[in-house]
């Protein structure tokens, strides 16, 4: 199977800045994939629960670290299944995010850091 195709996934976090607003960070990292179509029977399936999917990302497991977006092309896609195939391959189903017209956010590079708008925090950072 050819994973040479570079994707990113991103992950994001939240921490208070210097004067205790909620910050989100995006990090993207670059692997490398599969990139492939899904099948009908899945389309079919994930259309019956109202999701849109539209693709499906195959990297080595090791490479995967629960990122829920990935980069594509320009394109950010919401990763709505997840299968460990083998021990040593996971699938990511993807759709295209919603809210963005599947457009990345402007500049996007490897590991590049973008602050966006002052958020609260979500309840596990309430409680640990």
């Amino acid at each position: 199977m050819d994973r040479s195709t570079p994707i990113y996934l991103v992950h994001e976090t939240k921490a208070q800045n210097d004067i205790g607003e909620w910050v989100s960070t995006e990090v993207l990292r670059k692997v490398y994939a599969n990139v492939t179509s899904i099948s009908a029977s899945e389309y079919f399936s994930a259309s019956q629960i109202g999701l849109n999917p539209e693709i499906r990302f195959t990297m080595f497991a090791p490479d995967y670290d629960g990122e829920l977006i990935v980069e594509y092309n320009g394109i950010r896609f919401s990763v709505y299944r997840i299968y460990r195939a083998t021990s040593d391959k996971m699938e990511l189903y993807a759709q295209r995010e919603a809210g963005t017209a599947g457009t990345a956010s402007t500049p996007t590079t490897p590991t590049e850091t973008t602050p966006t708008t002052p958020t609260e925090p979500n309840d596990e950072q309430n409680n640990g």
